[in-house]
């Protein structure tokens, strides 16, 4: 098959955004050259076999996110629309079944995960708690333009909707919670929710965060993870230590788990300089025990420097450009909120991923989508770039089809 007519199918198959295309497939590629240069525990091990098998396994991922990004965007949005309201009750169900003994999976004190029985499946219900709350709000936000004004016709479902949610979340996974949130909140004020209705919401936020923060300082044992948070924001604020009950002050903070990790990605990044070490050369990946997820973006910082980091940024801030004209071109509400608000979940993933490598945020286990290795990650993020190059695939055959007619 010569290289003209390769181009000529993509062009064929791949419609929608072809930007946007682009830099799935460069992040696909990315996430190999990354997952490879930060897989530390099997470089320690040394079996080549375990090494390539592992690689295969990250290629094969990607390779049906790929195919699950073309079939998505095969589907109208009108079909999406209208699943809106069963996907939010699978989502909760899913969630439900972590709290199972046949179905949860407990890893690190945490309920994050289901297995299938009998087949050994896993997947994070979270992920796709995520993508279905964004179409469900996305859809009642539509629907209720016109009469936002009534907070009995959006806002409070989508607040019980939102609470059920992150509630669930929060059990195990306390700043997946809190992205929820943000996400669904950035939504309101894009939705058009009334400004009153926002600084009430706002104000009540930000007394439960105050509440939350409290709590965890001073009686974690109230939440199941709470001792594991507190670590966490004295970690990140260690001035926190002497407020924070039944921390022990005496103990070298760099001893905490997560502050080790934290300070061995500044190391990473540090030492990747402006080119970086090369590909494979990380030494922080012997060091970082979540080097291929939590951190993969201070292991590609070491490989490739200053330059490669740059990239990474840009790349992500090229996909919230592209959906902006998008949304610009869209001629009804819901697929320019679905849009926005799939966009906006990406990114501020990806930014908060990058925040934490450098220190500017405490460690959240937030994956850097596409690249991170995680199955579930992946392919509900591949489901969410499917969505958003249907929409404006259709929106390009509806341009096309008007032109004809006229």
């Amino acid at each position: 098959m010569s290289v003209p007519s390769v181009i000529e199918f993509f062009k064929t198959q791949f419609k929608g955004d072809k930007v946007i295309w682009r830099i799935l497939f460069v992040l696909s590629g990315i996430s190999l050259l990354a997952v490879y240069g930060s897989i530390s525990l099997i470089a320690i091990d040394g079996t080549e076999n375990h090494t390539t098998s592992f690689l295969l396994k990250q290629a094969f991922t990607l390779s049906v996110g790929i195919g699950i990004a073309y079939f998505t965007h095969k589907i109208d949005y009108v079909i999406i629309y209208k699943l809106s309201n069963l996907l939010i009750i699978f989502a909760i169900l899913f969630l439900a079944l972590t709290f199972s003994s046949a179905f949860g999976v407990s890893t690190n004190n945490a309920n994050r995960w289901i297995q299938i029985p009998g087949i050994g499946i896993q997947f994070q219900p979270s992920e796709f708690a995520k993508l279905a709350l964004i179409i469900y709000i996305t859809k009642m936000l539509s629907v209720h333009q016109k009469n936002l004004d009534n907070p009995k016709k959006a806002l409070y479902p989508i607040l019980l909707v939102t609470g059920i949610i992150s509630g669930m979340v929060l059990v195990s996974n306390f700043s997946t919670a809190l992205f929820i949130v943000i996400t669904v909140f950035v939504l309101l004020i894009i939705g058009r929710i009334p400004s009153k209705q926002l600084l009430i919401l706002t104000g009540s936020g930000i007394l439960l965060i105050f509440i939350m923060g409290f709590l965890i300082l001073k009686s974690p044992s109230v939440f199941k993870r709470g001792n594991t948070w507190q670590n966490r924001i004295v970690s990140f604020v260690p001035s926190l230590a002497s407020q924070a009950s039944g921390y022990d002050i005496s103990q070298d903070l760099i001893k905490k788990i997560d502050n080790y990790q934290v300070i061995q990605a500044k190391i990473a990044i540090a030492e990747g300089g402006i080119i970086g070490k090369m590909p494979g050369n990380s030494n922080q990946k012997y060091r970082l025990s979540q080097a291929y997820c939590d951190f993969i973006y201070a292991i590609i910082v070491e490989d490739y420097g200053l330059f490669g980091g740059i990239v990474i940024i840009l790349l992500y801030l090229v996909i919230l450009y592209r959906a902006g004209v998008i949304v610009r071109r869209c001629d009804y509400t819901f697929p320019a909120l679905l849009v926005i608000g799939l966009t906006f979940s990406l990114v501020f993933q990806a930014f908060v991923h990058m925040g934490v490598a450098v220190n500017l945020l405490p460690a959240t286990g937030q994956p850097l989508p596409i690249i991170s290795h995680g199955a579930s990650s992946l392919l509900t993020t591949s489901i969410s770039f499917g969505i958003i190059l249907g929409i404006s695939r259709k929106i390009e055959s509806d341009h096309s089809q008007k032109k004809e007619e006229q």
